[in-house]
């Protein structure tokens, strides 16, 4: 189901992972291939997409918070405010929903002499413009995990491989690109899993930075999903808070991040991760 409406949540909230802050959704819902599974925004909102035709209140929320932001350099960016504008969607596999072009939104935060945008997605390969004439390079962060656990997690997305090879083309398209290690999964072997993983970008891709964020989960992902999803969730268990979030316990979490990263310095410069959890 799509719905086109003017969003009244007209909300830009500090944030201190991806970015300085989120934007209002432009488009909130998705038809990515994880909605019945990891996926936080469908926990709530199912398989719904909502396209908010009110562009032009959603940016002016974006400019009023910065009105009232210090920008230090952070991790998010040394000199810019990073805008996270796909908080609750893929909008490049989402685009063609969009109420106006991607680039042209795009263009609206590069046009302001302080904003940035920043967005993920499991689909570079649909990625195709070309902002080389952008004041500033725009960020997209390209999601990974070992295709093993894509195969159960994100049924019928774009490929591992597929990915990876893309993140050198949007380079040359002008994009500053970032991998997004989301959501890491601890389930046995996964220490290998990764191993191979980051040969692959490695050999390919090179160093890049990135973001790194283990699984979540929530009852209601665990009820709706396959079998072989299940498996690989359930131990992400401890629940996190009142809306029911769930982590993986905190007594173990710890040390499966210190193994990550232990793997990961073994391809990368550990300061190449921008934050991890």
């Amino acid at each position: 189901m799509i719905k086109v409406q003017k969003t009244k949540t007209l909300i830009t909230k500090t944030n201190n992972n991806s970015s300085n802050c989120i934007a209002p959704n432009i488009i909130y819902g998705c038809f990515g291939g994880c909605v019945d599974t990891y996926c936080y925004m469908s926990r709530y909102n199912g398989k719904r997409v909502f396209v908010n035709k009110n562009v032009d209140e959603i940016y002016e929320s974006v400019v009023e918070w910065e009105k009232e932001f210090t920008k230090v350099p952070d991790q998010q960016d040394p000199i810019y405010t990073m805008v996270d504008v796909a908080c609750n969607s893929d909008l490049v596999l989402m685009q063609k929903h969009m109420p106006e072009p991607l680039i042209d939104y795009l263009k609206r935060f590069d046009n302001h002499p302080q904003l940035n945008s920043t967005m993920a997605t499991k689909y570079p390969g649909l990625l195709t413009l070309d902002v080389r004439h952008f004041n500033k390079p725009p960020r997209v962060r390209v999601s990974l995990m070992p295709q093993k656990y894509s195969n159960i997690l994100e049924p019928k997305m774009q490929k591992i491989v597929s990915r990876i090879a893309d993140i050198n083309r949007l380079k040359k398209l002008g994009w500053e690109v970032h991998l997004n290690y989301s959501p890491l999964i601890f389930y046995p072997g996964w220490k290998e899993e990764y191993n191979n993983l980051f040969s692959m970008v490695k050999d390919v891709a090179g160093e890049n930075k990135c973001e790194v964020i283990a699984l979540t989960n929530h009852v209601k992902q665990m009820i709706k999903t396959t079998p072989e999803a299940r498996e690989l969730m359930r131990r992400s268990y401890e629940i996190k808070n009142q809306s029911g979030v769930m982590r993986y316990p905190l007594e173990h979490k710890g040390r499966l991040l210190s193994e990550f990263k232990e793997i990961y310095s073994k391809y990368f410069s550990i300061k190449t991760i921008r934050y991890i959890f």
